[in-house]
């Protein structure tokens, strides 16, 4: 997984942008050329952020982890990253105001959505990291596995609480959080 990280963020994150846009573009002349009510940009850019998600599980059905471990592990993660993305990206559209759209906001709409990426990610790798640094050097007395489970639950738990206090992404601060406790907790 870690190998492939740059891989599974290409295709899951720039992946999903150009589904988005590809998917919105698409709604708009359909919707214009049907004339079928009165829609504003920011509707058909939410329809294109819910449809850019992809649902990978009959796909990782098929395929068997210790036949194609390289193409399972691109595509779980792929289909992880692309949810994520999906949800922050619509989680953008729904907080930024589109009625006059001009190429200042068409960029602060792509800050907001690189600050609610950048930040959620940062968010999960502190946590799981302070989680690595407490187990490992904060942890006095005997050691006991079900401590650590429960303690590395909370931190995880801990990681989705924060992103949702602060109005971020709790499904990739949780993603980032597992991968970093997985790889050093």
């Amino acid at each position: 997984f870690f190998r492939n990280f740059m891989t599974i963020v290409l295709f899951g994150a720039v992946g999903t942008l150009i589904s988005c846009t590809v998917i919105s573009l698409g709604v708009i002349y359909f919707v214009k050329g049907f004339d079928v009510g009165p829609f504003e940009i920011g509707d058909f850019l939410a329809i294109g952020a819910i449809f850019a998600a992809t649902d990978s599980v009959c796909t990782l059905q098929v395929l068997h982890q210790d036949e194609t471990p390289l193409l399972y592990s691109l595509v779980f993660g792929e289909g992880v990253v692309n949810d994520a993305t999906s949800v922050v990206l619509f989680n953008a559209i729904q907080s930024f105001d589109l009625s006059n759209i001009n190429t200042q906001s068409a960029l602060h709409l792509v800050g907001q959505f690189l600050y609610l990426f950048l930040t959620s990610t940062l968010l999960g790798v502190f946590t799981g990291l302070l989680s690595a640094y407490i187990i490992k050097k904060l942890y006095f007395g005997r050691h006991s596995t079900d401590r650590e489970v429960a303690l590395m639950m909370l931190m995880a738990y801990l990681s989705y609480m924060l992103a949702e206090l602060s109005n971020l992404s709790s499904i990739l601060t949780v993603f980032f959080c597992g991968i970093v406790m997985s790889h050093y907790t």
